[in-house]
């Protein structure tokens, strides 16, 4: 929506779920090189900006795929790894930015103000229809468990929505 071209990583299974979320290009994890891939569509230049809920082993991977002045944001450590290796001398000769962040350890006043951000970036987007929630379930409140259930179990696509 920012006219961002935006590379991704996904099990083959969840590529046209993610091309039709707006992705241009989804390279499978499990069978491909992610980092050879941008390379070779970037003409070796690297990307912008790494978003990243994955870390460990790919921590380094994601560094290699920027380009000089670019930054990795790391939102998570779905990989259970908390000890990655950092190549410090290419952070430091390209110039290279990691940050970390999660909402947990934010304040209420930071909190306050990305609420802020988003309604003003981000619902405009919203209310013209050039960015929509992305839904994989809705429950009645009176079926939470099934929803846990269905959290659980993975495999979903989107955000697992209770009513009331």
């Amino acid at each position: 929506s920012l006219g961002a071209v935006v590379y991704a990583t996904a099990s083959a299974s969840r590529h046209d779920d993610v091309l039709s979320i707006g992705a241009d290009v989804v390279i499978d994890y499990r069978t491909g090189d992610f980092e050879a891939e941008i390379a070779a569509r970037t003409g070796g230049t690297g990307v912008d900006a790494v978003i990243d809920f994955v870390g460990g082993d790919y921590l380094a991977k994601n560094l290699r795929s920027l380009r000089p002045g670019g930054v990795l944001v790391q939102v998570g450590i779905l990989s259970g790894q908390n000890d990655a290796v950092i190549p410090l001398n290419l952070v430091l000769h390209n110039h290279l930015r990691l940050v970390g962040t999660v909402m947990k350890s934010r304040t209420a006043a930071e909190k306050r103000a990305m609420v802020q951000r988003f309604a003003a970036l981000a619902l405009p987007l919203f209310a013209a229809g050039r960015l929509r929630p992305l839904i994989d379930h809705v429950f009645p409140l009176a079926e939470a468990a099934d929803a846990h259930r269905r959290m659980e179990a993975g495999g979903g696509f989107g955000k697992i929505v209770l009513t009331l």
